[in-house]
């Protein structure tokens, strides 16, 4: 496997999230995840160990000429990559 090949494959846990393909997969099974979720999922793993801020969010999933309802977004992205990974809030 090349570097580039690597870099386009993140694995943690029982997770792969193929960059290029953009897809996740569990158990080499296909999670299905919506392109907001997937590109919230794409910036958290960039940033591993790292605060990712509200703000940076925001501009990795929307242009700056997007209007939306950011608060209500951005929460229903992390809902769907929580629901993905089977992750609970209480519980993480």
């Amino acid at each position: 496997m090349n570097d580039k090949s690597r870099a386009a494959l993140l694995r943690f846990g029982t997770f792969e999230l193929d960059l290029e393909a953009e897809q996740l997969l569990k158990n080499g099974r296909l999670v299905h995840l919506q392109p907001q979720p997937f590109k919230l999922l794409c910036l958290l793993t960039s940033q591993t160990g790292k605060l990712v801020t509200r703000e940076e969010i925001r501009a990795a999933l929307w242009k700056d000429d997007t209007f939306v309802d950011f608060e209500q977004g951005v929460n229903f992205a992390i809902k769907q990559v929580r629901e993905a990974l089977s992750d609970q809030a209480e519980h993480p």
